[in-house]
């Protein structure tokens, strides 16, 4: 059966959380706490198969774009962004002061993304959110380790929430861009291309996989595009007919993207250079090939009633 949350419940955590930032802006943020703190390598690939990208990633200044985007972070260590060869591992972690995502989880990246324009994105447009996206998660995990943030639930959903936020910062057009692209990761071609692949070899592999610290693909999937659904139900309108978002979740999709927005604004907003943070989101990051009227414009859709969610707290403009 399902269940909602009744109106005045939904109140009583609205009015709880309004308190949080009094007993927060009485403290002071820790000392030592210091801006720019990211450094980065590009390691020479083992595998000669991964010059091509390691070239490529380098050319594009990869790298150094997410260190001066982070660079408006305040942390108590430096963090080095690297990519690297795994020795065939498919993977990207936050260990040890360090955010590594292989070069094998790049080519993993490359095999689920679309083969072909869709959803209004072309390929290399996709490629860009995916790979903007699992950067952002693992920086999340760093945030939420190296501060000492609080928070319910697994971590990695945690990671997944930071990351869709932050995307949902840009500009509506590249915030569009950036969830669609994302999302190919867990759509229903996507969950197609892993089950043909192997994905279903033995009930012992299904329950590891329900088991795993990680929701599933789907489950990413429909968290991320409810976040963008709740954060602006004109933009992402198609979010129910296109991307098969059930009704019945969203019409409680803007009480998620508020109570993310409301977590990110008291808990991490604090330790984010105002000044410095404003130089790094007037600058344009991406290169997109799609045009803006070329997007699917999800203004021929009609948006799904939100349901009875409490006036939220003045999301943090990042």
């Amino acid at each position: 059966m399902a269940m909602t949350v009744p109106t005045a419940a939904r109140a009583c955590i609205a009015a709880v959380a309004l308190l949080l930032p009094i007993s927060l802006a009485a403290q002071k943020l820790p000392a030592g706490l210091k801006t720019n703190m990211f450094d980065y390598e590009y390691v020479e690939p083992k595998n000669p198969a991964h010059r091509p990208l390691y070239e490529a990633m380098k050319e594009k200044r990869v790298l150094e774009n997410f260190q001066e985007f982070l660079s408006p972070l305040r942390l108590p260590i430096r963090i080095t962004l690297k990519l690297e060869g795994c020795d065939g591992v498919a993977n990207a972690t936050f260990w040890n002061s360090a955010i590594k995502v292989c070069y094998e989880y790049i080519e993993y990246l490359r095999s689920q993304a679309p083969k072909a324009q869709k959803w209004g994105l072309t390929v290399r447009d996709s490629m860009i959110a995916l790979v903007v996206d699992v950067f952002l998660h693992e920086t999340g995990h760093a945030v939420l380790e190296d501060l000492d943030i609080p928070f319910f639930g697994r971590e990695e959903d945690a990671a997944d929430y930071f990351a869709s936020y932050l995307l949902l910062q840009f500009s509506k057009p590249d915030a569009r861009r950036l969830i669609l692209g994302t999302s190919f990761l867990g759509d229903i071609d996507s969950m197609e291309r892993q089950m043909s692949a192997g994905e279903r070899e033995m009930q012992a592999t299904k329950m590891q996989r329900v088991a795993d610290p990680h929701s599933l693909p789907s489950q990413r999937y429909f968290n991320r595009l409810c976040m963008a659904y709740g954060a602006d139900p004109i933009l992402f309108a198609d979010a129910v007919s296109v991307g098969g978002l059930p009704e019945i979740r969203a019409k409680h999709c803007r009480y998620e993207y508020q109570t993310n927005a409301h977590a990110f604004k008291t808990l991490i907003a604090p330790y984010i250079d105002d000044d410095l943070q404003q130089k790094v989101m007037a600058r344009k990051w991406f290169e997109f090939e799609t045009p803006v009227e070329g997007l699917e414009n999800p203004a021929n859709t009609s948006a799904v009633p939100t349901g009875d969610a409490p006036a939220a707290t003045e999301p943090a403009k990042r």
